[in-house]
This record gives C-alpha cells, sequence and structure tokens, in this order.
C-alpha cells in the first residue's frame, strides 16, 4: 500500500465524522435554551453554536485519542 489507508483507517475516520456530529446536534440544541433561559434571548443561536462545537471536539478529540491508544 502506498500511501493508500486501510479499509479499517476509512471505516473508523468516516465514523467519526458520524459520531462528532451526532453529538453537535443536541450540543446545540441545550446550547441554545440554555443561552437563551439564562443569558439573554438574543444569545440563543451563538451560545448554541458555541456549546454545539465544543461537544463536537471533544467527541472528535476523544475517538481520535482511543484510535491511537488502540491502533497506535
Amino acid at each position: 500500500m502506498t500511501g493508500a489507508k486501510s479499509p479499517l483507517r476509512e471505516r473508523f475516520e468516516t465514523e467519526r465524522r458520524r459520531a462528532a456530529f451526532a453529538a453537535f446536534l443536541p450540543g446545540m440544541g441545550v446550547g441554545v435554551i440554555a443561552a437563551d433561559t439564562w443569558l439573554t434571548p438574543w444569545a440563543g443561536v451563538p451560545g448554541g453554536l458555541v456549546l454545539g462545537g465544543l461537544t463536537y471536539v471533544l467527541v472528535y478529540g476523544y475517538e481520535s485519542l482511543m484510535w491511537r491508544h488502540h491502533h497506535g
């Protein structure tokens, strides 16, 4: 294999992005509700994007860390 990724690695990268996006959606929903409730109504969407982005980064990073832990 010259530069080609293994099928397992390709599948992992697809699943890692899917899992991170699946975490982004509820994170954004919680962020919108929390920012709108406890901050101000105009902070709802930006707060949702911030919290959603944070959950995306956390899940993506965790999945990457576990891949390196198990597969080197």
